[in-house]
């Protein structure tokens, strides 16, 4: 399997939820490493099989891979 690193925005009307959304994140596979509860956004990791049925989770607005760059 492969592990990809996800950035998950939450919907404005559980922002005052946020940790209930990480929380339900953490039990559909996600592996919660940072939550942002200004700015709404959640990150961590999760397997990539795993990744649609997080966009299910309640409060979750999108779900999209993180990506990383290199300066030259």
């Amino acid at each position: 399997m492969n592990t990809v690193n996800i950035s998950v925005s939450v919907d404005d009307e559980y922002l005052d939820k946020i940790l209930d959304v990480a929380a339900n994140l953490q039990a559909s596979g996600m592996n919660v490493e940072n939550i942002m509860p200004i700015i709404g956004v959640i990150t961590g990791s999760v397997e990539s099989t795993q990744m649609d049925g997080l966009t299910q989770v309640e409060g979750v607005n999108a779900v999209e891979v993180s990506r990383t760059f290199r300066a030259l």
